[in-house]
């Protein structure tokens, strides 16, 4: 029997599709756009375009996850929300390229490129997103200059990807109608270059509202099902999350940044970026630099104590700490309430 092998994209239904450039040299604070004429049918090659790029945006890098910020002079968002009312996309890409290119003029040492609009329906996912990528085409040879089209989607790459938003709009639209729902971020960027994300972000309105608490929930969340759907055993998951504890404690201690890249190198030493494309995907949301809530984060690593003679072993959750386990370091003395050996001493 022969086995039905899904096309690439074909979870992928467009409802928006179109590229526009900007004309920009490095040094310089000029900067000219030109737009297409239209929007683009949409083909398979449109499709099999976005479901690649949608897959490099989380699984080759690490996004930043936030909101739009609450200004009312928010341009972006203003020109979304006419979208939304009015189904035209054309005049919605068109719009934000004008608002784009004052804010790229601004920054000297950015340069020009291809700007990607796409507005689609993921099937698998049953969610609906807005794109918008910025790409550099020097060496890919992505898109054609001239009619402002796809020319070839393999080889489209993350390092050309130079600056990208992706807007969830399914949850967008649940934030809009009920603030107060368990939706924290609905939109997520990667930022590139650091000097040159400032116009980017500004461009979109982007607002992190990820408090740390929250930011060190989701590391947590996301650390024990992927040990869980590694098929970790039990040594292997204490120690796992034992380093990660380390880490985190140390780069709070020392006022550093907590990095999600770095943890995920501390997992597998071979597989470098595993965690980090499992736990910076839309669904686990962990940010690339993680706000630590010591609180939270403690909870991560286990206690484990071994007498000399080895006669004696303990082990328990640092969550455990000053709820079940209480330690009395002047005393030396350990205390562990609720526990039951009924079955265990004669």
């Amino acid at each position: 029997m022969i086995k039905d092998v899904k096309k690439i994209g074909h979870n992928i239904s467009l409802n928006g599709f179109i590229i526009h450039k900007v004309n920009k040299n490095a040094g310089e604070r000029r900067a000219t756009l030109k737009l297409a004429n239209a929007i683009i049918n949409s083909t398979d090659k449109e499709k099999k375009f976005i479901a690649i790029a949608s897959e490099a945006y989380y699984k080759k890098s690490a996004p930043t996850y936030g909101i739009f910020d609450d200004l009312e002079s928010n341009k972006f968002q203003n020109e979304l929300i006419t979208y939304i009312k009015q189904k035209d996309f054309y005049a919605f890409s068109c719009n934000c390229m004008e608002y784009y290119k004052t804010n790229i003029q601004d920054v000297a040492p950015a340069t020009g490129g291809f700007i990607v609009f796409a507005h689609y329906f993921d099937t698998k996912k049953q969610t609906e997103f807005i794109l918008i990528l910025a790409i550099n085409n020097k060496d890919s040879y992505v898109f054609n200059e001239v009619k402002l089209t796809i020319e070839d989607t393999k080889n489209i790459e993350l390092n050309k990807i130079d600056l990208a938003c992706q807007i969830n709009l399914t949850k967008w639209n649940d934030y809009q109608n009920n603030p107060n729902s368990d939706v924290k971020t609905y939109l997520s960027l990667i930022k590139g270059n650091k000097d040159l994300s400032v116009y980017f972000m500004k461009f979109i309105g982007n607002a992190n509202k990820t408090t740390s608490t929250e930011s060190s929930k989701r590391l947590v969340n996301a650390l024990e099902r992927f040990c869980k759907e590694n098929n970790y055993n039990r040594e292997k998951t204490i120690e796992t999350r034992n380093k990660v504890s380390v880490y985190c404690n140390d780069c709070m201690k020392e006022k550093k940044e907590i990095s999600l890249s770095a943890i995920s190198a501390l997992i597998d030493i071979e597989n470098p970026t595993l965690f980090q494309e499992y736990a910076s995907d839309e669904e686990r949301a962990v940010d690339e630099i993680i706000s630590g809530d010591a609180k939270v984060l403690r909870n991560i690593g286990s206690i484990r104590y071994r007498d000399k003679e080895g006669k004696l072993s303990i082990e328990f959750n640092n969550e455990l700490l000053e709820k079940r386990v209480f330690y009395d370091d002047k005393k030396k003395q350990l205390t562990i309430k609720d526990i039951s050996l009924s079955d265990q001493i004669p």
